[in-house]
């Protein structure tokens, strides 16, 4: 242990688990200081961790527009101008998406809508004025997918409402992914084995994961193998 370690409690904190390691060079994937994992191992949850990303947007009152009127949460109607090349579908009459929905590329999850900027956009139609209105909704990134975790609305000091929604995504451990031991024995995923690829002891006991030998000499990680 470190005093920083102590003094931090890292080990009170959950941050990783307890696994069988195997010290051994395996097929050619796990070549300098990466690893291999067991397919049957990730399987069961091996470093599987949530990713969160949150998306606030708030309505915005007359100044901030610059149009005398206010940009105000909903879903924006099929005449709306600017609309998104989304998916609005999976927006609720408020314009909010709900907890629990899956979301993924392009999919609005906050509705939001606010006044042409010219006020020439007015017409007069009999004695009902028609404002138009153009789409300022927040999507999902291109590149992502998830569950909506958690909305929340709130009112800010100005007393307009502001918007937040958290998305949540199940992150599988794979190639590519970088991992580290206690002592700083970092490496990156190579491959994924299936379990009956894997060597076994006497006993039937698979490795977790298989770590090169050539890799503690190069890093000088020796806290590896006494803390082993």
């Amino acid at each position: 242990d470190t005093r920083v370690m102590n003094l931090l409690q890292l080990n009170k904190i959950p941050s990783g688990m307890p696994i069988i390691v195997a010290i051994m060079t395996h097929s050619g994937y796990n070549q300098e200081d990466s690893v291999l994992f067991n397919h049957s191992a990730v399987d069961r949850g091996l470093f599987r961790s949530m990713f969160y990303r949150t998306f606030n947007d708030v309505e915005e009152g007359d100044q901030a527009t610059g149009t005398g009127g206010m940009s105000l949460f909903g879903k924006p109607e099929r005449d709306t101008l600017g609309l998104k090349q989304g998916n609005y579908d999976k927006l609720d009459d408020d314009g909010l998406v709900a907890p629990g929905v899956r979301v993924s590329a392009n999919d609005v999850l906050i509705g939001k809508t606010k006044p042409m900027a010219d006020m020439i956009s007015e017409q007069q139609t009999g004695s009902q004025r028609v404002v138009k209105r153009k789409d300022d909704s927040t999507a999902m990134r291109s590149n992502e997918s998830g569950i909506v975790d958690k909305v929340s609305v709130i009112k800010n000091k100005e007393g307009l409402r502001t918007c937040k929604v958290r998305v949540r995504k199940e992150k599988v451990a794979g190639p590519g992914d970088k991992f580290a031991s206690r002592c700083g024995q970092k490496g990156m995923c190579g491959m994924v084995l299936p379990s009956y690829d894997m060597p076994f002891t006497k006993d039937g006991i698979v490795p977790d994961i298989i770590m090169n030998p050539h890799a503690i000499p190069s890093r000088m990680t020796i806290n590896q193998l006494l803390e082993v």
